[in-house]
């Protein structure tokens, strides 16, 4: 029995002391040990380091002399969602791409609204005797029945449909910088949890080897906290692992594929409000880019087909010039009219084309209407399931398993427990704890998804955001309960 104190002793209140006596560090703990910053620092306590445990010091390998370069100062790594979005936006090639195009269509109308350039031209009838001639003309094309005008204004609806690509562009970017964003901060939490769990399990098997030294527990359950210990330690590294990937994801997701991503910043727990299924519908489709650049389409459809039932009516080509000849001297003037007879061509089949072209610009934008319409109804769901999730987690499973781990602490310390018990417990509310991470994530991405159809420049959503209501618990709006982990709860009372 006097083992099984010191055990729970070691356990509680000396945190990786067991692990210092003699035992070769894992590679699990050099990871917790070199990690630079604390990400937990209530769960571990960091031992120093020592030669044995970092490895021999290599000499340094040769470097070829190169000429000295002035270095850049480095920008100070972002780690708000504000600072990564305003770096995507400014850096990434879609927004410069959406930007070119949009510049490229104003160009394409500028130059539809250009007059013909007058022809100026000279000849020779006869070059040589006495009759010979020479003249010289300018001839003008001229434009009739504002064909000019309604060429520009079917190349504006160009110009605005690249503008709300431009718009629709701008959401992409952000919605995969908060994508990512929201995916890291969710793989900090889990790591902070895996360090926890890992520590749990390394300290359970020092004490465990222990206790069996003294007769009170068997090899078996040597073998199983073993096993435990080995798990967290492969899940911690997968993590780790995992951390990195994700920080290289979003510094793709700005843009800047080579730019240093660290330790972010975010409340993975913020309140975040419900949505009207059917208000978000009408909002998303008032409110999103896509149907905008439908309108642009069939107006552009619209001006095509009044361009087209002119285009029949004949343009005016005027000419005059000068001749002189020189023997007998006489000077001649030249005027020419020139205009092409409708006759046969009337632009019918082209008046045609542009009459069902604007029968299908309407069916596009009942496409995409029907599109978002879908989208937001599937976006809602996965929202409102994840939403619920978290809260179930949060109101009833999360207090059961954290009452559960005091209730085995107590019992356990009054010696009417195991000790296999009271560790169980732990690892239970510690896969609790992951689960509900889980779930914070799934809300997450739905409130993405849904500001990216609202395309709301102010994330994350708010009460006042569009189609907004309230919540359906009372007590949502006091906020999550504080993400405790056993190594942070209270010890039990008496």
């Amino acid at each position: 029995m006097v083992m099984l104190w010191t055990g729970l002793a070691l356990l509680l209140a000396v945190p990786g002391r067991a692990a210092e006596q003699g035992q070769p560090q894992s590679v699990a703990r050099r990871l917790l040990i070199a990690d630079p910053g604390p990400l937990l620092a209530p769960a571990t306590a960091s031992v120093p380091a020592t030669d044995a445990e970092v490895g021999p010091v290599l000499p340094p390998l040769p470097v070829q002399s190169q000429p000295l370069r002035p270095e850049r100062p480095a920008a100070p790594s972002p780690r708000t969602l504000e600072e990564f979005s305003v770096r995507a936006i400014e850096s990434h090639p879609q927004m410069r791409s959406a930007r070119a195009a949009v510049e490229q269509a104003r160009g394409q109308a500028v130059q539809a609204r250009l007059y013909p350039n007058p022809v100026l031209a000279g000849s020779s009838p006869q070059m040589a005797g006495t009759d010979s001639q020479w003249n010289g003309f300018v001839s003008q094309e001229f434009i009739t029945a504002g064909k000019l005008k309604l060429s520009q204004q079917a190349a504006l609806r160009d110009v605005q449909r690249a503008e709300y690509e431009l718009i629709r562009a701008r959401f992409d970017v952000l919605t995969g910088v908060r994508m990512a964003f929201y995916d890291l901060l969710v793989s900090q939490r889990r790591l902070e949890i895996f360090k926890l769990l890992y520590d749990i399990s390394n300290r359970s098997y020092e004490i465990g080897k222990q206790l069996a030294a003294a007769g009170e527990e068997t090899r078996a359950d040597t073998l199983f906290w073993s096993i435990e210990r080995d798990r967290a330690e492969v899940r911690l590294i997968n993590s780790t692992v995992n951390i990195e990937t994700e920080r290289r994801e979003l510094a793709a997701a700005m843009g800047l594929p080579m730019a240093d991503v660290g330790e972010i910043e975010g409340d993975l727990f913020q309140l975040l409000p419900n949505f009207d299924l059917k208000e978000l519908q009408r909002a998303v489709i008032a409110r999103n880019a896509n149907p905008r650049a439908a309108e642009a389409g069939i107006a552009r459809a619209q001006w095509t087909l009044e361009r087209s039932v002119v285009e029949p009516i004949p343009n005016v080509t005027l000419m005059g010039g000068y001749q002189r000849q020189v023997g007998p001297p006489q000077d001649q003037g030249l005027v020419e009219v020139m205009l092409s007879v409708p006759l046969f061509d009337r632009n019918q089949g082209t008046i045609r084309s542009a009459r069902a072209g604007i029968a299908t610009a309407r069916a596009e934008l009942r496409t995409i209407e029907i599109e978002l319409a879908d989208q937001t109804a599937k976006a809602v769901n996965d929202y409102r399931q994840a939403r619920r999730l978290a809260e179930w987690y949060q109101e009833l499973i999360l207090p059961k398993a954290r009452e559960t781990v005091r209730v085995t602490q107590l019992l356990y310390s009054q010696g009417e427990l195991t000790f296999l018990r009271l560790l169980e417990a732990q690892r239970i509310l510690t896969e609790t704890e992951l689960a509900y991470v889980d779930a914070q994530r799934a809300r997450w991405n739905g409130a993405v998804e849904i500001a990216d159809l609202l395309q709301l420049e102010e994330f994350p959503p708010t009460f006042d955001s569009p189609a907004a209501t309230e919540l359906e618990f009372l007590n949502e709006r006091q906020g999550p309960l504080p993400g405790l982990i056993p190594e942070q709860m209270p010890p039990p009372a008496g």
